[in-house]
């Protein structure tokens, strides 16, 4: 509505700014208002070209103008909040060449309205045109003097602004100059690295030059003593002239700031030229060269030596923030000079040195706390080659356990909350050094078949040392300590955990490390630190035995019951349990990872996978809590833990059902030999009670029936359905079809999600152990649906790949045809039943309809598919007309086929077929296809192959015709032997034909001479009446023969030549033999 005034009263406000004398400093400010308000109100319409928006445009930079010459401050702060305006809505028609000089110019006015004015709009300038922020500032310092003090010196802006915070104490001026500083550090740190690392450098030297610090040291040499550890320091030099550092020691914040500076400088440079793209050598946004972070490690550590040495906590805490993120980036980095070792070797002794300080006796504990969590990331990151190397840091922490040893009595330095801050922190930081540790010794296990220079050094790199020591040496005798305060401060953590009704159950005198009164404070403490000392805990009692931990020998052995085995069990899973069901925002996904982690190394024991397999409730519980992280968290990796945690749970429930099993079995047998009877009638009602009982163990029933909410099988179900169904959403039945719905394209799939859908499916394939002979009836159909299902999604015609999940879903279709249920008089009709109307729908799956925008299954999986079915299944399953006369169609189909890989599947098909002892089955698809086959190989000497393909199927054809002669009975074979060896006889070459034959040819030459050398031996009567009934035949084979000696084939080709020509040649051996040998008769 005011649209329309908008030009006459930016005219009015023009005219009256250049009427208006300048000593009415009122009206000119209220004038500045109105014409901010007009700005804002002509917003984004100010980047419009036509004539009146261009005058409009040009008149608020007009009245800036005259508002920047105005000599009153408030003004001239007007005059910079239009400008910053006009820059908000027009950027391009800003000329930053003159505005930024401006504004560097009023940073040192000595009005504090100005001055936030100016870095108000220096802050948002940087924000969008850092590099031109950057370059126009740098021009101002080259410019030259009029006399007065230079505001922006070599150093820049970022200089500048660094100055500026040690003068300034607005709360709002100096958070602008932090955030421009980090606008213009996030845009130019990755071409300009080395010079905001020696603008840091500055800072914290000056700092350390009026701090004295320790004696400097070599920090290049990766040869040093371990003496030297004890005054190990760096370098402290102020080699940069007056106009490059501060005069004063910056003030602690300042120097805070920088330090924070510096470890954002870490996250966005690259540490080497190896994790650069090519392409992106230079960087787009300044023109200028990346360059990594190795080129100045030596300046990384000596900054972050001297925050972590300084003499104000908070310095210290960012140095060692700074520390530890020097060691995580560059512990893996390759020391070009010495293949082998890691360039952060040379800085063992500056690494020590800094961290040394944080555990004297005076210093503040969360300096300490710091300092452990640096210990525990050095420990663990592999750099110390020697373990004498690893012992200076390792002491640092042994020396700190003796904080958990001081009582309650003794009066704390710090609050009781620091101490217990304190406390949890080492124990923290021992639990992540003893995951390490034993990771590593879990993976020198795995290396049993590496040897020699080889294995050492994979040892070496794993964390196995010189002389057979581990990292795991160095934790071991601190475990009998550690483990009690672990178990301790997860009790701490699960009673502080209660909700608030339940606190009259907390003991009045406090847990170990806190008291009644500290209890609100030091939950945030426990907060941060029990998921690794849970994980610690877990693989310590893995490792030492649930049973065997705090044992008392002396007891009788009826007194030493399993209450504190389930306690701590309880306490474990409780923790987990807890943790994962809580809130997406509350706990982050690492903490989830190490609480499925901790889940999976309890169930790794016997003992508490018993304790898990007795009660159902709990693994029914546990597993709904899983499904519910399938559906809160987006983390493959983390799928792949709750699957591996499920596998456990199965695997729990069946090592039970086999206890509950093995009792009745032990009782059935017991019963008739210990019970007296009386009848037989009563010896038949003992044998049915027990095989009632039996019939009834496990989920299901009786009955059959699966009970949500009571039946591990549901719930694993349920868990195993979503990670199918989230990949392959086609499976789920009740999503409508659109036609419009998404294929699943295998190509897209990485390695981790095909483990996982593969892991699914094995687990799947295991759940009908537990159930009962109804129960597994219960379940078997939705499993055939959905492995059916998987393999018409994944392995569609149109697939260039199929990947490898469908040979997982086979290899568990094979698992359920082959279960023992399938033979059981209770379920077996209905397995069948359910067996069968499974081959039907992979019968209707080969069929293309369009109807259902469905293009048919890959025929080779289809084939391997009704493999399994045929080979695995009962043989009633397959002997159903209707389904195995299409099933032969689809062989005669397959081998029709143009595609040498499908023709091939189908003869190695074929043959797994024809080694069923049920001729029903087997007749069928040798009458069907064989013949077929035959003919091909008859016509294979007309045209020879000519591609390993082709060469492949017609070998794979020679091999079937092979094991059919072997299966053929002996008043038949002759038949087969009478078609396979002129056959074989055919594929010969002469020695001139060979010598020009190309690859393939000679490989079918030699494949099939092979073959007649054992089928000679193998069948020499057969073999004889062959060859004698053409001569031709012998002549050819001795001509191969000759040719294969003269091309000097081996002792065994020879020996089997000889056999062959030998059978080929002997004459009948006569039906009536003497019973003298007349051998050695001469006469």
């Amino acid at each position: 509505m005011f649209r329309g005034y908008v030009e006459p009263t930016l005219s009015l406000v023009l005219q009256l700014l250049l009427s208006v004398p300048p000593s009415s400093v009122d009206v000119h400010q209220c004038l500045g208002r109105c014409l901010a308000a007009l700005i804002t109100t002509l917003g984004p319409e100010l980047q419009g070209n036509s004539s009146s928006v261009a005058t409009a445009r040009l008149s608020c930079l007009v009245c800036c103008a005259i508002m920047q010459d105005h000599y009153d401050s408030i003004v001239q702060a007007e005059a910079i909040l239009c400008l910053q305006q006009c820059h908000l809505f027009a950027p391009r028609h800003v000329n930053l060449s003159t505005l930024v000089p401006h504004l560097c110019v009023i940073l040192s006015s000595p009005h504090l309205l100005l001055r936030r004015a100016a870095m108000s709009c220096l802050r948002q300038l940087s924000q969008r045109e850092a590099k031109e922020v950057f370059d126009h500032a740098l021009a101002l310092a080259a410019a030259p003097s009029d006399g007065r003090d230079r505001v922006i010196t070599e150093t820049g802006l970022e200089g500048a602004l660094f100055s500026m915070l040690d003068k300034e104490t607005d709360p709002k001026l100096c958070s602008d100059i932090q955030d421009t500083v980090v606008s213009m550090l996030q845009s130019l740190a990755v071409s300009k690295l080395t010079r905001w690392l020696q603008l840091i450098k500055a800072i914290l030297q000056a700092s350390s030059d009026a701090g004295s610090l320790n004696s400097p040291v070599d920090d290049g040499d990766a040869g040093q003593k371990e003496d030297d550890d004890d005054e190990a320091g760096l370098a402290v030099k102020s080699g940069e002239t007056e106009g490059t550092r501060p005069t004063v020691a910056p003030r602690w914040p300042t120097r805070v700031f920088a330090v924070e500076c510096l470890l954002k400088i870490m996250a966005l440079c690259p540490v080497s030229l190896s994790d650069v793209d090519p392409a992106q050598v230079v960087d787009p946004a300044s023109g200028g060269k990346v360059e990594c972070l190795v080129s100045h490690l030596s300046e990384l550590v000596r900054m972050a030596f001297i925050a972590a040495t300084s003499d104000c906590d908070k310095l210290r805490l960012a140095g060692l923030a700074a520390l530890q993120e020097i060691i995580t980036k560059f512990a893996k980095v390759p020391e070009p000079e010495f293949p082998g070792h890691v360039i952060l070797e040379q800085y063992q002794a500056q690494v020590g040195a800094a961290l040394r300080p944080a555990f004297s006796p005076d210093t503040a504990p969360d300096v300490t706390s710091a300092a452990c969590e640096v210990c525990s990331c050095w420990i663990g990151s592999g750099v110390a080659r020697d373990l004498n190397d690893l012992r200076r840091v390792h002491q640092l922490l042994v020396s700190s356990l003796a904080k958990l040893k001081e009582g309650r009595d003794t009066t704390p330095l710090y609050s009781e909350s620091a101490s217990t801050m304190e406390k949890l922190s080492v124990l923290r930081a021992w639990a992540e050094v003893y995951m390490v540790a034993m990771d590593r010794e879990s993976e020198k296990r795995q290396k049993v078949k590496q040897t020699g220079d080889e294995e050492e050094e994979t040892e070496r790199r794993r964390g196995v040392f010189s002389g057979g020591e581990s990292l795991l040496s160095l934790v071991q005798p601190e475990m009998k300590t550690l483990s009690k305060q672990w178990l301790a401060a997860l009790k701490d953590h699960a009673l502080l955990s209660l909700p608030s009704e339940y606190s009259g159950q907390l003991p009045p005198d406090g847990g170990t490390f806190y008291t009644m009164d500290t209890m609100n404070a030091a939950r945030t403490h426990y907060r941060k630190t029990w998921p690794p000392i849970l994980y610690a805990a877990s693989l310590w009692l893995k490792e030492a035995g649930f049973t065997s931990v705090d044992k008392d020998n002396s007891k009788p052995a009826n007194m030493q019951a399993d209450e504190g085995d389930t306690d701590r069990f309880h306490l474990l899973m409780g923790i987990c349990v807890e943790a994962m069901c809580s809130p997406t925002s509350v706990q982050p996904l690492q903490t989830i990872m190490l609480c499925l982690k901790s889940i999976y190394t309890l169930l790794d024991d016997p003992w508490p996978r018993s304790r898990l397999g007795v009660d159902s409730a709990l693994s029914i519980e546990l597993l709904n809590v899983l499904h519910r992280l399938l559906l809160t968290r987006d983390s493959t990796d983390c799928f792949l833990l709750i699957l591996d945690v499920v596998r456990q749970v199965v695997k729990s429930a069946e090592e039970n059902l086999e206890i509950e099993r093995t009792k009745l079995r032990e009782e059935r047998e017991s019963k008739p030999a210990n019970a007296v009877r009386t009848s037989d009638d009563s010896s038949d009602a003992m044998t049915h009670t027990t095989q009632l009982k039996s019939a009834t163990v496990g989920d299901g029933g009786e009955s059959g029936d699966i009970v949500p909410g009571k039946s591990i099988v549901f719930a694993t179900l349920e868990v195993c359905l979503y990670v199918l169904v989230r990949h392959v959403p086609a499976l789920n039945p009740s999503i409508p079809s659109t036609g419009f719905q998404t294929a699943s394209v295998s190509s897209r799939w990485t390695e981790d999600t095909c483990q996982l859908m593969s892991t699914a499916l094995q687990i799947m394939s295991q759940l009908p152990a537990l159930c009962t002979p109804r129960g597994s009836v219960s379940i078997l159909p939705t499993e055939l649906f959905l492995m059916t299902g998987v393999i018409k999604e994944l392995a569609p015609v149109t697939a260039e790949t199929v990947p490898s999940v469908v040979t997982v879903v086979l290899q568990c279709l094979k698992t359920l045809c082959a279960s023992s249920f399938t033979k059981d008089p209770a379920c077996s009709a209905d397995w069948v039943k359910l067996l069968q109307s499974s081959v039907a729908t992979v019968l209707d799956f080969a069929k293309p309809d369009a109807t259902r925008d469905h293009v048919g299954v890959d025929t080779s999986t289809l084939l391997l598919t009704l493999t399994v079915f045929t080979v695995s299944s009962p043989a009633s399953v397959m002997r159903a007309p209707n389904l195995l006369q299409p099933t032969v169609g689809i062989f005669k189909d397959a081998w029709s086929s143009k595609s040498h890989e499908v023709r091939l599947k189908c003869l190695q098909t074929l043959g797994s077929i024809c080694q069923l002892p049920d001729n029903c089955l087997s007749t069928p698809f040798i009458h069907g296809v064989v013949p077929a086959v035959i003919e091909f190989l008859l016509g294979v000497p007309r045209s020879r192959p000519s591609t390993d393909p082709e060469l492949a199927v017609a070998l794979e054809g020679v091999r079937l015709m092979e094991s059919l002669v072997a299966l053929a009975e002996d008043n038949t074979r002759i038949h087969l032997v009478s078609v396979l060896v002129p056959m074989l006889v055919s594929y010969l070459l002469d020695g001139d034909t060979l010598k020009m034959a190309n690859k393939t040819s000679v490989k079918l030459h030699d494949s099939a001479l092979q073959s007649l050398m054992k089928i000679g031996p193998q069948y020499p009567a057969h073999f004889r009446s062959v060859m004698q009934s053409s001569p031709d035949l012998r002549s050819l084979l001795e001509g191969a023969v000759k040719v294969q000696k003269e091309r000097g084939s081996g002792t065994d080709g020879r020996d089997g030549s000889k056999a062959a020509l030998a059978a080929s040649s002997q004459p009948a051996k006569p039906t009536i033999t003497l019973k003298t040998n007349f051998g050695n008769f001469t006469g």
